[in-house]
């Protein structure tokens, strides 16, 4: 009896169309629990619209999208929202930090407005990320890198299947993307599939894999990075986090 987990993601042909013909066109992508992968592409490429498809937010014209074996074209819109909340992070460009709350009030904020019931999850997060000390912070207070931190505990306090991160390190400096990547490297040492949208080669080079979004369609590149599937070389490239 084969008892292995399904991939965290499967999409085949994945498509979008806006009325301005953008959007996207065609995007196959596997991702296994535990692993991270880049996308890469000039603006107006269908990243935006590839993260929003994937995070349900979106559905798709054309094509099959399945998350931890269940195929999403089956289910109500409702049964979309609940499966998106129990399974699916997501950190946006513009954080969605609530200014009237701290730190950890925040990261509980995932679970709903209950924010007590989910103190010590949230607080036990942050100090699992390194960010124990900024938990009763007001986010007002923190600055950019440590507010990002904030919102990818956030995505990741349900430990879910999936994380989703839209430019992650963007307009940081490298020792503040650098510990960006490293709380997106943590949500995957607890098993949760990340994907993340990146102009910063240097970023995509630290995951396990790298895809291309142009034109609306998506590839893989060449190779995949040092450690990732079916690739035992190039070596001297470090892996995200």
């Amino acid at each position: 009896m084969n008892t292995a987990s399904p991939p965290a993601v499967v999409a085949e042909g994945l498509a979008f169309g806006y009325a301005s013909g953008d959007g996207l066109t065609c995007a196959d992508l596997t991702l296994e629990a535990g692993e991270t992968a880049a996308v890469e592409g000039p603006s107006g490429s269908g990243k935006s619209t590839l993260l929003a498809v994937l995070g349900l937010i979106l559905s798709p014209t054309a094509g099959s999208l399945s998350i931890v074996g269940v195929d999403t074209r089956s289910l109500s819109q409702a049964e979309r929202d609940q499966l998106r909340r129990r399974s699916i992070g997501i950190v946006l460009q513009d954080l969605g930090l609530l200014a009237f709350l701290n730190a950890w009030e925040n990261v509980a904020a995932a679970f709903g407005p209950r924010l007590a019931r989910h103190r010590t999850a949230a607080r036990d997060l942050l100090g699992a990320l390194g960010m124990g000390d900024l938990a009763d912070r007001p986010v007002t207070e923190l600055s950019g890198g440590q507010r990002q931190r904030i919102a990818v505990a956030r995505a990741a306090v349900k430990q879910p299947v999936l994380v989703l991160a839209d430019e992650p390190t963007s307009g940081l400096d490298p020792r503040t993307a650098d510990s960006v990547l490293k709380s997106l490297r943590a949500c995957a040492e607890q098993g949760a599939a990340v994907l993340l949208v990146t102009h910063d080669p240097t970023v995509a080079g630290a995951c396990d894999r790298r895809h291309v979004l142009d034109g609306g369609v998506l590839s893989a590149t060449a190779r995949e990075n040092a450690g990732g599937p079916g690739n035992a070389g190039n070596p001297g490239k470090e892996k995200l986090g």
